[in-house]
């Protein structure tokens, strides 16, 4: 039994026994978020800047609202209207052997290239300043999951909520998902609802209403993930047709695994198997072996995983010939004139 079974009710007598625990130890961290922010909001802990725009893209939730496409969208956006950006990170999780950035910063790479520079370092102030020694033209610092850290100012908070599951089960970490409770969205300048393709529109607009009601003043924008096309680890691509009809092995590491089967079987694969693991978990080449195996028993023809689990398949001593990631964007379909303006002001 895993987490995420635990978190959304499931597991039976077990899992009643382990949400109890659970619940204990959100008590602790609900506390303990908000003595932080009563020090923030009452000027108590410093707030530093940086000299440049500083723009926060964050969760609500831990993981899984689909913040690196995202990123690469404004990002991408960004330079096309004449900024220079750069991308301040705390780069969670190990990097894969021999690599320079963690997971998510090695996707933005691919995406975006050497471009736009990316610094990944814990203590945010000090990776701001870093950035700004390294590539002084930068005019642009977007804040990698930077809601809850607050003590690096930031001129915009952007906050992403999937729009399946925006509020976390409605329990704090660790019994749900949530980092705040969901009126933290009151300090929100702007809120895009990701994966708006995956609710009906009477959902949606359930969600859109709530979200005017935690945040008043905030812009909401909604945006759809949209599949590209399909990545193998040696950086070829090939079109998303390859995978329908055939039977695959879903593999995936991130925060929504259940929205990432939805997209296979939306490309009309037939998923036999699927092995999920928790976000930025390091694939290990026994595991991967692993894997492998369970495809062949299942019948299937691929394995097919994610952008972010790709740069930890490919630094792997070997891989399966059938080894292919959907690569994915970010589609901002209501608000992204209105966002954009607010972003690069």
């Amino acid at each position: 039994m895993d987490l995420r079974t635990i978190q959304s009710g499931g597991g039976g007598a077990a899992g009643a026994l382990a949400r109890a625990g659970l619940a204990a130890l959100s008590c602790g961290y609900t506390a303990a978020t908000a003595a932080r922010n009563a020090l923030y909001e009452l000027g108590w802990a410093p707030v530093h800047r940086l000299p440049v725009r500083t723009v926060s893209v964050g969760n609500l939730v831990a993981g899984g609202t689909g913040k690196t496409p995202f990123t690469a969208w404004l990002a991408s956006r960004a330079r096309i209207a004449g900024r220079r950006p750069g991308i301040l990170s705390r780069g969670y999780g190990p990097r894969p052997a021999g690599a320079d950035l963690s997971d998510e910063g090695l996707v933005l790479f691919d995406l975006l290239g050497a471009s736009v520079p990316q610094v990944e370092d814990p203590d945010r102030v000090r990776g701001g300043g870093a950035l700004l020694a390294a590539h002084p033209a930068t005019d642009l610092v977007l804040l990698d999951d930077g809601f809850q850290h607050r003590r690096l100012g930031r001129d915009v908070d952007l906050v992403l909520l999937d729009a399946t599951n925006p509020f976390g089960y409605g329990r704090r970490l660790p019994r749900g998902t949530l980092r705040e409770p969901p009126d933290a969205l009151a300090r929100a300048h702007a809120v895009v609802l990701t994966r708006a393709e995956r609710v009906e529109p009477p959902v949606l607009e359930e969600v859109f209403r709530e979200v005017r009601r935690l945040a008043p003043k905030a812009l909401v924008a909604t945006a759809r993930t949209r599949p590209t096309t399909l990545v193998r680890a040696d950086g070829a691509t090939a079109p998303l047709l390859d995978v329908k009809g055939r039977s695959v092995l879903a593999y995936a590491g991130i925060g929504n695994p259940r929205a990432f089967r939805g997209t296979l079987e939306d490309l009309g694969c037939r998923v036999v198997a699927d092995r999920f693991v928790p976000d930025h978990h390091a694939l290990s080449l026994r595991e991967a072996d692993e894997i492998v195996r369970a495809a062949s028993a299942a019948g299937a023809e691929r394995i097919v995983t994610t952008r972010k689990d790709l740069v930890k398949w490919r630094a792997l001593a070997r891989r399966p010939d059938g080894l292919v990631a959907v690569d994915v964007e970010t589609d901002v379909t209501e608000g992204a004139d209105a966002l954009l303006a607010l972003v690069l002001l």
